[in-house]
């Protein structure tokens, strides 16, 4: 019988860290520089590569498929962010469209008998998206949130099986047929709760200190100028309507007499080639640590999971050029399985069930790094580090199992309105317990207003 308190002595260290490493006094909030409002809407192509399993277990029966799939079509996205001093909203939607195709192992198996067969498939897949995120800031650092986020795809393709099948007297015959199939997953996920600290968007401050370096390299600009500068930067871009859009020379023009009349300076034309750039998901700076309650929902089994998190987050803005991001999250995930058969009633005539439940573990600790050039271009690279245990009542604690996740980020704007992403990660699991080892790759080439 495994001890369980040598089992979980490195979870057990995973909490001490998570609980410790939290000092946070109260931050020094720059309310010049906090705000950041935009919304954008992108359409173009992504291409995705990806592994994924599925698998349904009874007590009669077990279905099990893994594949490793490559999808590529069309994808609309509208986000939405506002992020101030006392609330914090994005909201994110996006619909995809497009071919896929795909291959791996399947099995159907169950007393009658047992089918294992490679699978081959190819055909159109949908899907949605939606997320939301809210915060409410009640004084400088104190804060409420809530999260929600689903997801539904619907997949229509061709299935070629090549296989055995065993029979329940042990006669084996093969499998050789191809067939039409339809699929239709969804799932849905919320979690709330409270916690302390601030992530400040940088985006305005990180533009201001780029402009007035490039431009005016032989003025030496304080702090609070940059601050103001970046004000001036938040303001123009806050404002901007998205349906009527915006005229960037305008913009430009009064920039100039901001720079002007308030710093003195000659106004540099130069500085319209770089102003329709700096357009990339807000850069934070700032630590904040969060706990709650959570659920999940998916339409297949395990279909409904609860349970609590605690979570701690450091970004730090170095430079201009450098971001340097830190993130660890514990979840405790409990789910109820369907009622197991354990007796049956006097003379065996009524089956007696018992509700029976499994509950487990998992972290996630990423630190990554974001290098920023130009205006124009982020690289992102970085390790994720998830380790998993079964807790099994906290009885009898399972094996700590140790996975990691390289992974590496490109984005680009290649003009004002045309961008480039790319990102790719390599699960490394320790057994396929808690993650499906496997490459992760995906790249997107779109349009984008804002």
């Amino acid at each position: 019988m495994k001890n369980p308190y040598s089992q979980g002595l490195s979870m057990l260290i995973i909490i001490a860290f998570l609980l410790l490493s939290f000092h946070l006094s109260a931050q020094d909030i720059n309310r010049e520089v906090v705000s950041f409002k935009k919304r954008e809407l992108n359409n173009g192509w992504i291409f995705q590569l990806g592994k994924d399993r599925e698998e349904v277990r009874t007590d009669v029966s077990r279905f099990y498929e893994d594949q490793t799939s490559l999808n590529g079509g069309y994808r609309i996205e509208n986000t939405f962010w506002n992020i101030g001093d006392y609330r914090q909203d994005e909201l994110n939607f996006s619909f995809d469209l497009g071919p896929f195709g795909a291959y791996g192992n399947w099995i159907d198996s169950s007393k009658v008998s047992n089918l294992k067969a490679d699978q081959y498939l190819y055909g159109l897949r949908t899907s949605a998206n939606l997320n939301y995120r809210y915060r409410y800031y009640y004084d400088a650092k104190n804060y409420t949130a809530f999260e929600f986020s689903g997801w539904g795809r619907y997949e229509v393709f061709r299935q070629s099986l090549d296989g055995t099948s065993i029979d329940s007297l042990g006669a084996v015959t093969d499998i050789d047929r191809t067939q039409t199939e339809d699929r239709f997953r969804y799932g849905f996920q919320a979690r709330g709760g409270f916690g302390i600290g601030r992530l400040s968007p940088m985006n305005h401050l990180m533009a201001a200190h780029f402009l007035l370096e490039k431009y005016y390299p032989g003025r030496l600009f304080s702090d609070y100028e940059i601050a103001q500068f970046a004000q001036v930067i938040a303001q123009m871009k806050n404002d901007r309507d998205f349906k009527k859009g915006h005229d960037t020379e305008k913009e430009m023009a009064a920039l100039n007499q901001f720079l002007n009349g308030k710093f003195l300076l000659e106004p540099a034309d130069a500085m319209l080639a770089d102003w329709p750039y700096a357009e990339f998901d807000p850069r934070y700076e700032g630590k904040r640590f969060e706990m709650g309650p959570f659920f999940k929902y998916f339409n297949q089994e395990p279909d409904f999971i609860w349970g609590g998190y605690i979570q701690y987050e450091d970004a730090r803005y170095k430079n201009v050029n450098w971001n340097r991001n830190f993130s660890a999250m514990l979840t405790y995930n409990r789910y109820k399985k369907p009622d197991e058969k354990v007796a049956s009633s006097e003379g065996g005539l009524h089956p007696v069930f018992q509700n029976s439940y499994r509950d487990w573990m998992t972290a996630e600790i990423d630190l990554g790094w974001s290098y920023y050039s130009q205006l124009r271009s982020r690289f992102n690279f970085g390790v994720k580090y998830v380790p998993g245990i079964d807790l099994n009542g906290f009885k009898d604690l399972g094996t700590l199992s140790h996975n990691f996740v390289p992974y590496l980020g490109y984005f680009s704007q290649l003009s004002s309105k045309s961008r480039i992403r790319l990102d790719f990660s390599w699960r490394i699991a320790d057994g396929e317990q808690f993650m499906v080892s496997g490459p992760e790759f995906s790249l997107g080439i779109y349009r984008s207003s804002y």
